[in-house]
């Protein structure tokens, strides 16, 4: 039996309780430089970082057990059964009103603070850090991001076993259709304890709030949390939130920025945890625009309509807006993925 579609058809994978922080005064909008066009615009923030139906799920069509265990839905809840649109709804009345409150509780503590209370005072109590966190990864892993890693991941993988001289029958187990991504990353969203071990790694990690004082606007984009390797390794990833040295970054308005530190490696932040930096080098300011730019899916908002960053990126180096999400490297090749 087909699902009736229902009438949430625009679904953010970025809220618009988030995307608010970087409206235009006195309006619903922000601007937008699109990496694809390779243009800028200005645009409602309704219509910026979602699809049509994007969490949408026909459940009838994996009702068994073994279903239900395969796509990964264990918190899923079964008498929902006949809801197409349960993550949709989950987000919207479970996850966005109390985390809009937390970002606005942040952003209007920092607006009461004077010049010696920013390089002073804490921003967020130890408890209210570890629920945060939880926001933060159910962030990381709703994006459309996460689905094209997944797809590209897997592409790769399927060149590398053709390499191999896999069966037909190995490479097709681990091919992703495109059909079956949300169904796996909507099983990634509702694996409970895969979002709390997520929280935790986040909650570990030592945060500062930057309270940027320069001229230039703070970015964010379609995909907002981002990772930086500081351990250099000749073939892993060091990015991971458990990796050593890492450090994360989440801007929370034009003008704040949440960075989290491996305190162990990073011991010069290790007790600034939880507090507020004002800081006014316009350079660093261009330096986390720059990540933020590299690591959006498609899309980069600001405040106001200057990306002259992202068109330096464009004259000097473009492949970097193209660089895909996944690699594999195997036998001595690199595989990259191909569609």
């Amino acid at each position: 039996m087909t699902q009736k579609r229902k009438e949430k058809k625009n679904q953010h994978y970025v809220p618009q309780c988030y995307l608010e922080a970087w409206a235009i005064t006195d309006t619903h909008r922000v601007y937008v430089y699109d990496k694809k066009i390779k243009k800028s615009y200005c645009s409602n923030i309704e219509d910026v970082a979602m699809e049509r139906y994007f969490y949408d799920i026909d459940f009838t069509g994996i009702v068994s057990e073994s279903d239900l265990k395969k796509y990964g839905f264990e918190g899923y809840d079964p008498s929902r059964i006949d809801d197409a649109q349960y993550i949709e709804n989950f987000f919207a009345n479970q996850v966005e009103k109390h985390y809009k409150v937390m970002l606005n509780n942040i952003i209007n503590r920092i607006k009461k603070m004077n010049s010696w209370e920013i390089n002073n005072c804490r921003f967020i109590t130890a408890e209210d850090k570890i629920v945060f966190s939880y926001y933060l990864a159910w962030q990381n892993i709703r994006v459309k991001s996460v689905r094209t890693s997944m797809k590209q991941s897997s592409n790769c993988l399927v060149q590398v076993l053709q390499e191999m001289g896999a069966s037909d029958k190995t490479i097709k187990k681990y091919s992703i259709s495109k059909e079956h991504l949300p169904y796996l990353h909507g099983g990634m969203i509702l694996d409970f304890d895969m979002i709390s071990e997520m929280a935790k790694s986040f909650s570990t990690l030592s945060w500062i709030l930057l309270v940027n004082q320069a001229d230039q606007f703070l970015f964010t984009s379609d995909n907002p949390i981002g990772t930086i390797g500081h351990v250099k390794h000749p073939f892993l990833s060091t990015a991971g939130l458990n990796s050593k040295g890492v450090e994360a970054f989440f801007p929370i308005s034009y003008n704040l920025i949440l960075l989290m530190f491996d305190g162990n490696y990073h011991t010069q932040f290790k007790n600034y945890d939880c507090r507020t930096i004002g800081l006014d080098d316009e350079e660093l300011i261009k330096e986390y625009n720059r990540r933020c730019v590299l690591n959006s899916e498609r899309c980069v908002f600001s405040k106001n309509d200057d990306f002259s960053i992202i068109e330096n990126i464009c004259n000097t180096a473009p492949n970097l807006l193209n660089l895909p999400r996944s690699v594999m490297h195997w036998g001595g090749k690199t595989f990259v993925p191909t569609d």
